[in-house]
């Protein structure tokens, strides 16, 4: 028998809280409190990954995570830890004992739900579905969920979000063969949904219905701008838009999905360094609104430790520090092979020029000055996640290219010395013939 998630916690809240959200994003799960359950559940089947709490109330979660690792199914699943012991070295032990990922509470369901998708994804611990997938993104429950149900029946596999925040991370994990996205939404609308989109190397070439319920013409040329494949009215015949869709999917034909890039709109890790605790918990809290999962660390020292053993999306470092300065961790972490494509963001309360030299010499990606106003850094943390999604992107077309032409030449050495082999064979064999004349 084969589950796809098993929950491990002692807090019914949490189990009632992620059951609900990974059914939502359908996908199966079951849940249990403790670890004697958990051994019970694991014996009798075989789950893709398991989310783990640490303190559960009649042991550690880190003996199942030995013990996982230890079984046959070992390789296979994939084990998330989510636990209030959240801390650098806390997180240095999971990934030693050998945990995929380390997720802190309070957490966001969000953000948990996306990291399974896409681990999920990864391992190949879901089946594709036949059905083409179809995100619907429209805040009216009545419209989304008659609508939802006629493109069940018309045998699309369909994803709900309401709202275009909501239905982003969704996109960026579950990656859909379709969007179908309503032009007024609260927070982004529609067509700020379709820009988004565009911008991402993983979805750019997804096809997006726009629907609106607005009469005349400059709605539909909005939504055109912004770059839609399609457009419909919210009053038209619902097979109209079932129509449309399905045109969308015939013009798109089979699109080859790229499972190697990470989607600028997935699920992604920051961390943030400062030796102030009051500014690490208010920049931990605006970034987790964004969707961001947020490791704190409190020296460059700690920083670096975390740095050993789990991979980031990008490094928000205080410029000074007691101890390990932000220019050391910054040299340090761009003198690593496994490391120096992160991008790091220098953080310092100082605005003079010698300041912002000195922290780009250090070889820092970008250089903000801190202030209570967070919009700037949000910013610009989206910003050297996009350019190093580009970066990965091309780096990655050129190796296949490069793979390519090295399996060309490879293929005309290989033929050209069977040539040359046949050639002496034949020169062999006809001087050969010509001894046995002689002799003759």
């Amino acid at each position: 028998m084969t589950a796809d998630v098993l929950i491990v916690d002692d807090s019914i809240t949490v189990r009632m809280d992620l059951l609900e959200a990974l059914d939502e994003a359908g996908i199966g799960a079951t849940a249990c409190a403790s670890v004697r359950e958990a051994r019970e559940a694991l014996a009798g089947s075989k789950f893709a990954l398991v989310i783990l709490d640490i303190l559960l109330p009649d042991g550690d979660g880190t003996d199942i995570l030995r013990e996982i690792r230890g079984g046959p199914a070992g390789v296979d699943t994939v084990v998330m830890l989510l636990s209030s012991e959240a801390e650098v070295r806390d997180r240095v032990r999971g990934f030693t004992l050998g945990a995929d990922e380390y997720v802190g509470k309070p957490y966001e369901s969000g953000y948990v739900v996306a990291r399974a998708r896409d681990l999920l994804r990864r391992r190949g611990g879901t089946s594709a579905s036949a059905e083409p997938t179809v995100l619907l993104i429209d805040d009216s429950i009545t419209f989304r969920e008659a609508l939802k149900q006629s493109l069940a029946d018309a045998a699309y596999r369909v994803l709900t979000a309401g709202s275009g925040e909501e239905g982003l991370r969704i996109a960026a994990t579950a990656r859909p063969d379709a969007i179908v996205v309503d032009g007024m939404l609260p927070g982004i609308d529609g067509a700020a949904v379709v820009r988004r989109v565009r911008l991402d190397a993983v979805l750019r070439g997804t096809p997006c219905l726009l629907l609106t319920a607005a009469d005349g013409h400059a709605a539909e040329i909005q939504a055109l701008e912004a770059g839609a494949d399609g457009f419909a009215r919210k009053d038209e015949d619902i097979s109209v838009v079932l129509a449309r869709l399905a045109a969308l999917l015939r013009q798109a034909g089979a699109q080859r999905r790229d499972e190697e890039t990470a989607s600028i709109l997935g699920p992604r890790k920051i961390l943030a360094v400062d030796d102030s605790e009051t500014y690490l918990q208010e920049l931990a809290e605006v970034l987790r609104q964004d969707g961001y999962d947020v490791v704190l660390a409190r020296s460059g020292e700690e920083a670096l430790e975390l740095l050993a053993v789990q991979t980031v999306d990008c490094v928000l470092l205080d410029l000074i520090m007691p101890g390990m300065g932000g220019q050391e961790v910054c040299r340090r972490v761009k003198a690593a092979p496994v490391m120096r494509d992160t991008p790091v963001i220098m953080l310092t309360a100082r605005e003079d020029r010698d300041a912002i030299i000195e922290g780009l010499g250090a070889g820092a990606d970008d250089y903000i000055v801190k202030s209570s106003d967070f919009k700037v850094l949000r910013a610009r943390v989206l910003a050297q996640i996009r350019r190093k999604q580009f970066e990965d992107e091309h780096r990655r077309i050129r190796e296949q290219m490069l793979h390519k032409e090295l399996e060309t030449t490879e293929a005309r050495a290989a033929q050209k010395l069977a040539e040359v082999r046949a050639a002496l064979v034949d020169e062999l064999e006809t001087r050969n013939a010509e001894l046995a004349a002689a002799k003759e």
